[in-house]
């Protein structure tokens, strides 16, 4: 859940998900397959995961992989301090985040989880063993909009600063622009020489999804997702970032636009789906 939601609104959304999970428990009330939702970052995965969470019976086991705790986890194993940006997955570091997420990812499966969510790469492990058993599903957005509605979250994080063209021209943003191609591809980094051969390969693990949605057509989502899984998902809409929008230069809406090039070619393939 949001950690930073006021306390009745987190009251309320926890009522909600204690009081589907209990109408699922009646016998074949629950969903038909296990899953797991690859959450891509400023997708609306908080608001989406949550409304899964209400459809998981008390009889079977909901694999929530944090964010914050697997960061300061990895920061802890690998560095000895306990520091949620040390490993975040906007910094260099953040591959030892997603290899601890990784085993999480495999130790849920291996326990027969109902639902597991995270911030989770594609794993070939995973895939192997698991991927006959497991149905994907995962919610997509506009990557230009979404890096920018990221930009914003880590300046107000401390992250970066309020430079415009200096973030453009940073690491993390790079890393902002590839969302969609870091997490299908499977590895936080992905040297520039090698975009082509892994937009190829985002595209083709994506069409092994049993859902891709889409965060501006969520009504087609929700009813994808009661057919194949026979369960309805009511969704609340959180982690809203201030209304204000951005005054964006021409020249740096240009630059948004050509960093987020190859996650824009793997939106596009995925409307095809």
């Amino acid at each position: 859940m949001a950690r930073k939601a006021p306390f009745k609104e987190r009251l309320s959304r926890r009522f909600s998900i204690l009081e589907g999970r209990t109408r699922r428990t009646l016998p074949n009330a629950g969903p038909k397959h296990p899953s797991v939702y690859f959450h891509m970052p400023k997708c609306g995965g908080t608001s989406l995961s949550e409304a899964m969470y209400a459809t998981v019976p008390f009889n079977h086991r909901i694999g929530v992989i944090d964010a914050v705790s697997t960061r300061r986890a990895a920061a802890i194993k690998h560095f000895g301090k306990d520091d949620m940006f040390l490993c975040h997955e906007d910094v260099e570091a953040g591959q030892l985040t997603f290899d601890m997420r990784e085993d999480m990812l495999l130790q849920h499966m291996a326990w027969d989880t109902m639902l597991i969510h995270g911030h989770c790469l594609w794993s070939e492990k995973a895939d192997a063993h698991f991927g006959e058993t497991y149905k994907y599903v995962t919610l997509m957005r506009d990557p230009v909009a979404r890096m920018i509605s990221n930009f914003r979250m880590t300046q107000r994080a401390g992250l970066v600063g309020k430079d415009v063209d200096e973030y453009l021209e940073s690491d993390v943003a790079r890393r902002h622009a590839q969302v969609f191609l870091r997490y299908l591809y499977g590895k936080n980094d992905i040297a520039a020489a090698d975009t082509a051969a892994a937009t190829e390969v985002a595209k083709e693990r994506l069409s092994r999804f049993a859902l891709v949605g889409f965060l501006d057509n969520t009504d087609a989502f929700f009813s994808r997702y009661k057919e194949i899984f026979g369960v309805t998902l009511r969704m609340a809409k959180l982690n809203a970032a201030p209304s204000k929008k951005p005054n964006y230069s021409q020249a740096q809406m240009d630059r948004f636009h050509a960093l987020c090039a190859p996650d824009q070619e793997i939106f596009e393939f995925a409307k095809t789906l």
